[in-house]
């Protein structure tokens, strides 16, 4: 790493530093040194054919926020045991053969770690995979989207925003366009009526696939975000130049995507999955606070969640992060998280950390959400008795009428807890195929649903 690039870096840490509980790092030179031997790096650590090398404490070769627990509020974890998943055979491939559950998840599914809790917060088992453990931070890709909108109903509490409010009063970028009077909700619930995204540059991994009529989101806006790293522009420390050209924040993309593209829908019309829709959120929450992301996170989620390590997001040079996907936290946090949606938003001390609004929404939907679903969306067909609220997935399994909400990241990244008793599972994912019908049968099917079921089963 250029000299140049350390110190600016370390300029911007220390400056910052003196005004923030949260603390900004620049990356570990040996990290990317190590990831370049196998042909991996910060520029192209995304790409599904290398997340078997680049998921575990990818923080390390990014620049990156550091966000603190609070030791005080932390979930004093147990051990207690009660589940053996080597013990849980299946048969659903390969006729008058079975496989444990344990080679399922490790093989398979490329599952890196998992832990399961009750809904104390006892942890019944894990595992650790690819030379992970339990202080390993993964990065659980689309499934920090789910922790964003923790933080906005946060938000809207402590009294920063309503949801009913339309995005142009946090955005002035959009004024004079179709998305200026979108409310925020609608963003939470991935029906704004974004479809088509920038044109990505040529040759960007992901391509079209996904939903509608492009991927989930284009390149340009994840390099602003220092999703790829960061370098030396005449002195001055910037993301990569992407297919927009160079772009230096994420206000500078979002002029671009407002003035060049319109919602496809009426707000509420449709589900269609798209990453800008959690930017929004991302966005009302920096301004209407005056935090960074980060900042937010530390001070009102995770500081009080009963969290037990510290995580991180990527940031830029200006200290932002994606909220659709920069978030790196040990297997069993991710777990925690889903602990806190499964005892009704509140912490393992009794303290409402999530409205319970909020939590009872994503438990039952709305008619509009449900309506939603089945419109455009490829999700649908694969799992039609699901909805998709405030960045949560509810499903109900089709033959045994057990429903969970779960988060999901796009290479096997899960937090899910189940309606019935509260057993929560984490699954930290590095499967090569992003989402589509194998993952959702491997993840959902053969490991969620098929846990939850015997949990259900042994406390009968």
């Amino acid at each position: 790493m250029k000299k140049s690039l350390i110190a600016l870096s370390l300029a911007l840490t220390t400056a910052f530093a003196a005004n923030a509980t949260v603390t900004y790092h620049e990356p570990d030179a040996q990290m990317e040194a190590n990831l370049n031997a196998y042909g991996a790096g910060v520029e192209n650590w995304e790409e599904a054919r290398l997340t078997q090398l680049t998921m575990a404490d990818s923080h390390l070769y990014h620049h990156y926020a550091l966000i603190h627990n609070n030791p005080e509020k932390a979930l004093e974890l147990k051990v207690i045991g009660g589940l053996d998943v080597s013990k849980i055979m299946l048969d659903n491939v390969i006729p008058g053969k079975k496989i444990s559950l344990y080679d399922v998840m490790r093989d398979r599914a490329a599952i890196q770690n998992y832990v399961v809790m009750n809904k104390k917060g006892e942890i019944i088992a894990e595992d650790y995979w690819n030379g992970t453990d339990k202080d390993t931070k993964n990065h659980i890709m689309s499934a920090h989207k789910s922790f964003t909108s923790m933080a906005i109903f946060i938000a809207e509490r402590e009294g920063f925003l309503k949801m009913s409010d339309p995005i142009g009063k946090f955005a002035p970028e959009v004024k004079g366009t179709q998305w200026e009077n979108i409310p925020l909700q609608n963003f939470a619930d991935m029906s704004a009526g974004a479809v088509d995204l920038p044109d990505s540059r040529p040759d960007y991994h992901w391509g079209s696939y996904g939903a509608g009529t492009t991927g989930s989101w284009d390149s340009n806006m994840p390099s602003v975000m220092g999703y790829n790293g960061l370098h030396v522009v005449d002195g001055k420390l910037l993301p990569k130049a992407d297919n927009l050209g160079q772009l230096n924040t994420f206000s500078d993309y979002l002029k671009i995507f407002a003035t060049t593209t319109s919602p496809k829908y009426a707000p509420g019309e449709v589900y269609e999955y798209k990453d800008v829709n959690t930017e929004m959120l991302g966005l009302a929450i920096v301004r209407s606070s005056g935090l960074t992301l980060s900042e937010f996170f530390e001070k009102y989620l995770w500081s009080k969640g009963g969290f037990t390590s510290d995580m991180t997001m990527y940031v830029n040079q200006a200290h932002e992060s994606a909220a659709s996907g920069s978030a790196n936290m040990t297997a069993r946090d991710f777990a925690i998280g889903s602990l806190l949606m499964a005892n009704g938003g509140k912490n393992h001390l009794g303290e409402q950390v999530l409205p319970k609004g909020y939590v009872d929404a994503i438990l039952n939907g709305d008619d509009s959400v449900k309506a939603a679903w089945s419109k455009v969306s490829y999700e649908y067909m694969i799992f039609p008795t699901a909805f998709y609220k405030n960045q949560w997935r509810t499903a109900t399994h089709p033959v045994t009428g057990r429903t969970i909400s779960t988060m999901i990241g796009v290479n096997g990244q899960y937090s899910a807890f189940d309606h019935e008793n509260g057993n929560v599972i984490s699954i930290s994912g590095a499967y090569r195929q992003p989402s589509g019908q194998q993952m959702v049968m491997l993840y959902m099917f053969d490991t969620m649903f098929t846990i939850f079921d015997k949990l259900a089963s042994n406390s009968k």
